[in-house]
């Protein structure tokens, strides 16, 4: 009687372990001015796991034990740590805007200065890799309705010129029949989210930053206590193909690159067959932050296309194409582990063949999907047979 007593004790102790290690807390982060939403800041929840809003501002972050201080982060805004003691009440949290300043300036050019400066230092660790889990979501529409989705949870290789290796762990592919067939949009979204250039997109810093583009110092302000520099760059006539047209954000005190925003021209998607794409807009988004060693590593890369299909010529359709990459920190995973990067990857192949766990997306759905990919993945699942 007294061992059935402990072992229902234990039990019953057990469950209630199980049910707090499951406590899920959501909410929205907006702006405090203006009540929009803040997109892309992160979440994070100390030596717990982090994630990011998304495009309407949402979140969703399981905890193992409530209460717990919420740290919020972006560099467009002062974070801050917010106490939550529950998880029945979805979360409304209020950011201030930075305010930017300009200041004067009487002899030399800052801008590449700063450029240059920040140049030298991410040279030095051109080659040093960086390894961590990393979260894929990418989804297209042609004329508005979805075609095609990759949600993928993998080992990675980050270098500051990019995303250069990968396994991924855990995939799920829907596509409609009729939509166009995505061989390898992983490989662009991987190389591009680098801070540095590299073969295959010339990016601002370079050894000579001037050498192909001019910059501009559009402001400066304090985010602990440090001051963070935008810098509009402009690409020279000399650029032509692959070039950024954007903003970086540059730490003046540590000249790490934070952030980066912007344009990308001159891309070229091939094609089979009688249909042609034109690319009409590439805009890219990225953020870096310290990881435990103190190197400056990829956060997130925002990756969104707007294209116009072609039929001999003439423009049929639009096709849009929405990539966003989100990397934490993972010590145990090793380099000898992970496929090389490459342009010839057909992403949509591989992760075709991989069996799809309908449980893990149940707990590890990435970033909160917004009620429009909800919807969208709702529509391509009844179209699409789930390999399990």
């Amino acid at each position: 009687m007294y061992k059935s007593g402990a072992i229902l004790i234990f039990l019953l102790l057990f469950s209630s372990v199980c049910v707090l290690a499951q406590l899920k807390i959501s909410g929205i982060v907006v702006e405090k001015n203006t009540g929009n939403p803040v997109v892309f800041a992160t979440v994070q929840v100390k030596n717990q796991k982090s994630t990011l809003t998304n495009g309407n501002g949402e979140f969703e972050l399981t905890v193992t034990a409530l209460p717990v201080n919420l740290l919020i982060t972006h560099l467009n805004y002062a974070g801050g740590s917010f106490e939550v003691k529950t998880a029945e009440e979805k979360l409304k949290i209020v950011l201030d805007p930075q305010v930017m300043t300009l200041k004067e300036v009487t002899v030399g050019d800052p801008a590449t200065a700063i450029m240059q400066d920040a140049s030298d230092k991410a040279l030095k660790t051109y080659n040093k890799s960086n390894f961590g889990k990393a979260f894929l979501r990418q989804i297209a529409y042609e004329s508005d309705e979805p075609v095609y989705l990759n949600e993928i949870w993998l080992n990675a290789e980050w270098k500051p010129y990019g995303l250069i290796g990968w396994h991924p762990t855990e995939a799920r592919h829907l596509q409609d029949k009729k939509g166009i067939s995505y061989t390898n949009t992983s490989f662009v979204s991987f190389i591009l989210s680098g801070y540095l250039a590299n073969s295959f997109h010339k990016k601002p810093l370079l050894k000579k930053v001037d050498s192909l583009y001019t910059f501009k110092l559009v402001g400066t302000y304090l985010q602990n206590g440090e001051e963070i520099a935008k810098i509009s760059c402009t690409p020279k006539r000399a650029l032509k193909e692959k070039r950024f047209e954007g903003a970086y954000y540059v730490n003046t005190v540590t000249n790490n690159v934070v952030k980066i925003e912007g344009t990308i021209k001159g891309l070229f998607f091939k094609s089979q067959g009688a249909i042609s794409i034109k690319n009409k807009e590439a805009v890219f988004i990225a953020q870096y932050r310290l990881n435990k060693q103190g190197d400056n590593v990829l956060d997130y890369a925002v990756f969104n296309t707007i294209n116009r299909l072609k039929m001999l010529g003439f423009g049929v359709q639009d096709t849009d194409l929405y990539s966003t990459l989100y990397m934490v920190d993972d010590e145990n995973i090793k380099g000898s582990d992970l496929q090389e990067v490459t342009p010839a990857i057909n992403d949509s192949n591989l992760v075709k063949a991989m069996t799809y766990n309908e449980e893990f997306w149940k707990k590890n759905p990435g970033i909160k999907r917004t009620e429009k990919e909800q919807a969208a993945i709702e529509i391509l699942e009844k179209n699409t047979t789930l390999k399990k």
